[in-house]
């Protein structure tokens, strides 16, 4: 996965989900939270400035554009915390990341390895590997773009911005992996989306599908809204030093 790949799948999530997003966090629990009785505007308006209290959360989601589709199944916090997956386009592997602050540990499978490094020498980058975690920071180019996907802050800043002229309205109840739901779309521009925000509890925002352009799609689901992120290192002996691969 290149690095402009990387950054791009980010860059795309938070034009096609954060620009439209409609997500809230914090208050006492309750069987039925009202939401659903609200107008779409009082909706976003409400779970946008509630969202900027959300310490962690979990993301999975689906980006496709020209190049393909790009798999994203991450856990973030505000503590620079992080533990997931990202698949990029074409078929070329797996990334495992885990991130605690500036530390990023990065596992990719042989075949991603040999996307990343040209010709022989990705044999020998193999066989040093050997299936363990690469291990650096954010100063690395390679786990830097990475590490990227991983930013909440950044997530929640687009997530609090409200896109003008934005034309929504409400749609049906539906569920969300068994949570109860209202159904939302949002068109801006050229984007449209569909929301499906919890009408239990928080007003957290479920699921979300839209398109930024003809040829830019998201799908995506959130939870895990602020439980403790296990981003736990591994042991020295499952990592090597990524200035070993330069």
């Amino acid at each position: 996965m290149s690095a402009p790949r990387s950054a791009a799948a980010r860059c795309t999530v938070a034009g096609t989900v954060c620009s439209l997003i409609l997500v809230s966090a914090g208050g006492a629990a309750a069987d039925d939270n009202g939401i659903a009785d609200k107008s779409p505007q009082a909706i976003a308006d409400a779970s946008r400035e509630a969202m900027s209290g959300v310490t962690s959360m979990r993301m999975a989601a689906k980006v496709t554009d020209t190049s393909g589709t790009t798999d994203l199944d991450l856990r973030f916090d505000v503590q620079g915390n992080c533990v997931g997956s990202v698949t990029p386009p074409g078929g070329s592997g797996t990334a495992d990341i885990i991130k605690r602050g500036d530390d990023v540990w990065m596992k990719l499978d042989d075949a991603l390895l040999r996307a990343q490094i040209p010709g022989f020498a990705a044999d020998d980058a193999i066989a040093l590997v050997n299936g363990r975690y690469l291990h650096g920071t954010t100063d690395s180019s390679l786990l830097r773009d990475f590490a990227e996907l991983c930013d909440l802050d950044f997530f929640k800043k687009e997530f609090s911005s409200k896109p003008a002229h934005e034309q929504l309205a409400k749609g049906s109840r539906t569920t969300v992996d068994g949570r109860p739901a209202i159904t939302v779309t949002s068109r801006h521009d050229d984007r449209t989306g569909t929301y499906q925000v919890s009408t239990e509890d928080e007003p957290y925002l479920l699921r979300v599908q839209g398109t930024e352009a003809p040829d830019k799609r998201v799908e995506a689901t959130f939870s895990a809204f602020d439980e403790p992120v296990p981003a736990k290192p591994p042991a020295p002996a499952d990592s090597v030093d990524i200035s070993r691969l330069q």
